[in-house]
């Protein structure tokens, strides 16, 4: 799940590169359009992102948060403050087929991978659609409790076998 967490920070720190390093406090009416221009840009050509959230919802959610913001240190935090993630999901077939990927990746020796990842992605979706996660930490939880409620128990450690030495 990698993947997802770096697409949660990537627009965090989207967000707060575009706002530091391109707009002066000051900045005129174009130069906010073009930051909004970039992170849109951003979010589309990002490996999880248009899979797991609406671009453009949180194109449009950032660009009011821009027009909003008085300063430079306000806009790097616009994604979080606003709660744009959870305002912003994916529609639940996007999100169930990143799911599917993801799983049948991981699961790939298991021979009934195909329908614990059906049943995985329709309540990982469904759950994330109901309260989108913020973190990648919410993301593993969301996606842990689907496996678990589709019957894929927690794996633990392997653990060495005795050697009996006499």
């Amino acid at each position: 799940m990698d993947g997802a967490w770096r697409a949660v920070r990537a627009m965090a720190v989207l967000a707060s590169v575009l706002a530091a390093g391109h707009i002066a406090a000051a900045a005129t009416k174009a130069d906010l359009e073009r930051e909004v221009q970039r992170f849109s840009v951003a979010c589309a050509k990002n490996d999880v992102y248009p899979d797991l959230y609406d671009c453009r919802c949180l194109t449009e959610g950032y660009r009011k948060g821009v027009q909003e913001a008085d300063s430079t240190r306000r806009r790097k935090a616009i994604v979080r403050d606003n709660k744009l993630l959870q305002q912003c999901p994916a529609s639940q077939s996007s999100i169930a087929a990143w799911f599917k990927h993801d799983c049948s990746t991981s699961l790939t020796g298991r021979p009934d991978h195909a329908d614990l990842c059906n049943c995985g992605a329709e309540k990982f979706s469904t759950a994330f659609r109901a309260s989108p996660p913020e973190s990648k930490r919410e993301i593993e939880i969301l996606k842990k409790d689907a496996m678990q409620a589709c019957g894929l128990a927690e794996q633990k450690p392997a653990r060495h076998p005795m050697i009996p030495l006499k």
